[in-house]
Formats: C-alpha cells, sequence, structure tokens
C-alpha cells in the first residue's frame, strides 16, 4: 500500500472498529492478500482526533460481508455445475462483480479474503466431509 491508500484503510477501518490489535491485524493481512513479502511492522497510536466508531460504517461493512458470504456460498453451491472452484478462480469472480458494495479504500478485495476465505473453507470443508467430491450443498 502506498502511505496514502494506508491512511485512507486505516481511516476506514478505524470507523468500524476501536480494536487497535484488530485494525493492526487487517492492515498486515491486507497487505500479505495484496502480494507484500516485506518485513511488517505496525504501531498504531490514536489520538484524541482520531476517527471513531460511526453506526453508518459499521452498517456498511456488515453488509458489505453479508454480500460477500452471500456470493461466495452462490458461487460454490453452483459448482456442481462447473466444478468446484479454487480461491483464485472465487476470487477473480468477485472482483469482476459490478453489483458489490464499496469496498475499504486503500485495501479493496484483499482486505476482504478472511471473510471470503470463512464462507469458502467452511462449504469446503463441508463438500469434503460429506465424501462428495462432485456435489456441495447449501449450509
Amino acid at each position: 500500500m502506498s502511505n496514502e491508500e494506508l491512511c485512507e484503510f486505516v481511516k476506514s477501518r478505524l470507523e468500524v472498529s476501536d480494536d487497535l490489535e484488530r485494525v493492526c491485524n487487517e492492515v498486515v493481512d491486507t497487505c500479505l492478500h495484496k502480494g507484500s513479502r516485506d518485513n511488517m511492522s505496525i504501531v498504531l497510536v490514536c489520538l484524541p482526533g482520531a476517527p471513531k466508531v460511526s453506526e453508518e460504517a459499521v452498517r456498511k461493512d456488515s453488509e458489505l460481508n453479508n454480500y460477500l458470504e452471500s456470493r461466495v456460498e452462490e458461487m460454490l453451491c453452483h459448482a456442481e455445475e462447473v466444478g468446484f472452484p479454487d480461491m483464485v478462480t472465487v476470487m477473480r469472480s468477485l472482483s469482476t462483480d459490478s453489483g458489490m458494495p464499496t469496498l475499504p479504500p486503500g485495501g479493496g478485495l484483499a482486505s476482504k479474503r478472511s471473510v471470503i476465505e470463512a464462507v469458502y473453507n467452511r462449504l469446503n470443508l463441508y463438500r469434503e466431509e460429506d465424501g462428495d467430491s462432485e456435489v456441495i450443498h447449501a449450509v
């Protein structure tokens, strides 16, 4: 991330959570998902003028998470028609989704990879436990 992207991303995350450890983890995870292989350290100090949690931002973030979860479920539940996609295919498909709510600035879709992976892994695990490598059932 550039300095400007990092500032916008941290600001957007502080509007969703006052848990500074969570915000720092989201920054590092997003940078890793965007392909960074640099050594990373982050120290976040919030002064009195720092952004505060906003109910509207929390609502929008929750709506985005719900949208992503439903889109991944939809993709994987229809996997029987075209074969079970890998994570790269799922991310690529989501990146071209024109109906997606606004993603966090500076982080883009990479900032939501943990949400996407959680649904993917849950449905993939269910599929494997069911012993059916061809069909996945809605959970």
